[in-house]
């Protein structure tokens, strides 16, 4: 917020209304601001969580989910594929009491390297090597799994279906661009509950502030790289559990 000419109390209003997820056209309406303020309040926003997020690798039982989000094509625009299909891997961290999700992260990952035909730990090593700890001692165990099983949707294909289904009713899909900022909102939304309002206010004070060039400049390729961590698990595959 720092050097903001919107005041405060409009801030603290989106704030507030981040809680249920909302665009920036509809932002612009309820505290009567231009598109391009509440479109820049509401990326400076995903800015701080993302920050914290970055700051915050997945540890302990871990469950891993990839799929493909595909932009729904509107108005009669056809992007082309390298524009619409985008990898993702849903990943979490398990309460190994409740057996539920205790944190989970949804990132993009490089074409190159993800496969949803294989249910291995070697699809997932982008996702690994960038979100999750690289002290082994931290990690007891990774599962993959399907959307579904023999017992129904399996809870991170619910956390899928839900971040599809937000995006399409909210936004209409969205682009890559900036695609991985909202899957970042969602994600928060999910683990800071039911405190998101306090927690996100706590993350504006503490993460520094990002300029409208800087939001509008990201780049759209996701940086490739290997987990270093899996040579460690081939030599020890039974320190994980993978199925």
């Amino acid at each position: 917020m720092e050097g903001t000419r919107t005041p405060l109390v409009k801030w603290f209003s989106a704030l507030y209304l981040m809680q249920t997820g909302i665009s920036a056209t509809l932002l612009a309406e309820i505290i009567q601001v231009t598109y391009k303020t509440a479109w820049l309040i509401n990326h400076k926003l995903r800015h701080a969580i993302q920050v914290c997020d970055e700051s915050r690798p997945l540890k302990g039982e871990l469950q891993l989910y990839g799929d493909f989000y595909a932009r729904p094509v509107m108005s009669g625009v056809f992007d082309p594929p390298d524009q619409r299909d985008q990898p993702a891997v849903v990943g979490a961290s398990i309460d190994p009491e409740s057996g539920e999700v205790a944190e989970v992260k949804i990132k993009r990952v490089s074409p190159d390297e993800f496969s949803r035909r294989l249910f291995g730990v070697d699809s997932f090593g982008t996702f690994l090597w960038r979100h999750v700890t690289d002290a082994k001692s931290d990690v007891q165990s990774i599962e993959i799994v399907r959307q579904s099983d023999s017992e129904g949707v399996t809870e991170l294909g619910l956390i899928w279906r839900g971040v599809i289904g937000w995006l399409a009713r909210t936004f209409g899909g969205i682009g890559p661009k900036h695609l991985q900022a909202y899957l970042d909102e969602f994600c928060f939304r999910i683990n800071a509950r039911p405190n998101s309002f306090e927690k996100l206010v706590s993350l504006c004070g503490l993460t520094q502030t990002v300029t409208l060039r800087d939001l509008v400049n990201k780049k759209k390729a996701v940086r490739s790289v290997r987990w270093s961590g899996l040579a460690n698990y081939r030599q020890h595959k039974n320190a994980f559990q993978v199925s």
